[in-house]
């Protein structure tokens, strides 16, 4: 379990300061986002870990690491371009579209969307050149599973 989160960190590794993983920079971003509104609620943190675990097959262990190592990150961090960099790169169309889908959960994960929250995944669709129709499809996703299905 820590050889994969081990691999998973020190992907694309380069002279000087390592380039951010995809794992650190996908934990990121969703820490970034949970932080928008300026409280971290324990349901958005409980929903970063459980999306994390999912997508890169983490124990609880490996996951509590990587989620150390985001929030640290972005305590530190001025920038998003290294870890917007890292995910165009090594993200295409399909994975682009997973993560809006990730971001958008953690957005509703409090079952409100606030105006920060929203302009930060509506400045990161954009940077992460996702196209309108998969920002709105995924949030319209997401929306979806949170309603009550009806009789």
């Amino acid at each position: 379990m820590f050889d994969r989160l081990r691999s998973l960190l020190s992907e694309g590794a380069a002279s000087g300061r390592a380039a951010p993983s995809q794992a650190l920079s996908t934990a990121f971003l969703l820490m970034e986002l949970a932080r928008a509104d300026f409280e971290i609620a324990e349901v958005e943190r409980q929903r970063v870990r459980v999306l994390l675990a999912q997508h890169f097959s983490l124990e609880s262990a490996a996951v509590d690491q990587l989620m150390r190592d985001a929030e640290a990150e972005v305590e530190h961090a001025v920038s998003l371009h290294d870890y917007l960099k890292t995910l165009n790169a090594d993200l295409d169309a399909a994975g682009k579209r997973r993560l809006i889908e990730m971001l958008w959960q953690v957005a509703y994960a409090d079952s409100r969307l606030d105006k920060y929250e929203e302009q930060l995944l509506r400045k990161l669709a954009d940077l992460l050149n996702i196209p309108e129709k998969d920002f709105i499809g995924a949030k319209l996703g997401v929306l979806e599973n949170l309603m009550p299905t009806q009789p």
